[in-house]
């Protein structure tokens, strides 16, 4: 028992650690002024400085450490996804589009608890994969990072004409890979959490597709794709826990649409 005690210790420790060192490399990022790409393929120089190299470097180290601490601490590919696939990507995409500098530092902070609460939940489970605290704690930071996701792939396309089909397609790819990978936590067979992945995915690059046809920014795209995803991804949730019901399949359409329409409408229309 003791010895177990200070196993959960150690590994509560590592993921304490891990999260320190990815708050410092995101606030050393937000710290800098950048652009994430140049299109004439030439470095931006500020101050006699590349910027953009030790941007990219940064990102990269972040990178190989999320890969490392899913693996370290969950023991299972996953995790590794989870980690660096959202929280990574996600964060260099969105700091390019916040203007206020305290903002920035606010954002990395958050992000970086977000990427702590998925080592926790990560090696709750690798301990037991039953402990319900756990699986709510990974399904919320896995939530959490999937909007800011979308918010970046939304930010990006929009501010850098990417092609719709490109913004589709990466959907499509990491919508299936994180669904699949957050399903997993809540049943082992893999056959049936592909096939349901692959559904909720294809469900929404359509609704990626239709979205892009509204005149909303970037934030209110990926709240909306993300209560259209939640909706999907919770139903198959659900099942997996053998707690599908029609009432609350009902409910949770019904306040999904009410707050769907709130925020449509709440939000500033971009015409062109």
């Amino acid at each position: 028992m003791l010895e177990e005690n200070n196993n959960s210790t150690v590994l509560h420790l590592r993921s304490l650690i891990y999260s320190l060192i990815f708050l410092i490399g995101i606030e050393l990022i937000a710290m800098m002024p950048f652009q994430i790409f140049d299109w004439d393929g030439i470095f931006i120089f500020d101050n006699g400085m590349k910027i953009n190299f030790f941007i990219y470097f940064i990102s990269f180290i972040l990178f190989v450490l999320s890969i490392y601490a899913g693996w370290q601490i969950g023991k299972k590919v996953i995790y590794s996804f989870v980690t660096w696939g959202l929280a990574t990507f996600s964060v260099i995409l969105l700091l390019r589009f916040i203007d206020n500098q305290v903002q920035k530092y606010i954002f990395a902070g958050l992000i970086s608890l977000a990427f702590y609460a998925t080592l926790l939940g990560a090696e709750r489970l690798r301990k037991n994969t039953s402990d319900l605290t756990a699986r709510s704690i990974f399904s919320s930071a896995f939530i959490a990072m999937l909007f800011l996701f979308y918010a970046g792939m939304y930010g990006f396309y929009i501010n850098f004409e990417v092609p719709l089909w490109l913004l589709m397609l990466v959907h499509l790819v990491f919508s299936g890979f994180a669904t699949f990978s957050s399903l997993l936590v809540h049943s082992n067979d893999k056959v049936r959490v592909a096939l349901y992945s692959v559904i909720i995915s294809f469900a929404t690059m359509q609704f990626v597709w239709m979205a892009n046809f509204w005149p909303f920014g970037y934030l209110t795209m990926a709240t909306a794709s993300l209560m259209f995803y939640y909706i999907l991804w919770d139903l198959v949730h659900m099942l997996f826990l053998q707690e599908l019901s029609k009432k609350r399949v009902l409910m949770n359409i019904g306040l999904s649409v009410i707050l769907l329409l709130m925020v449509l409408i709440s939000s500033r229309w971009v015409l062109v």
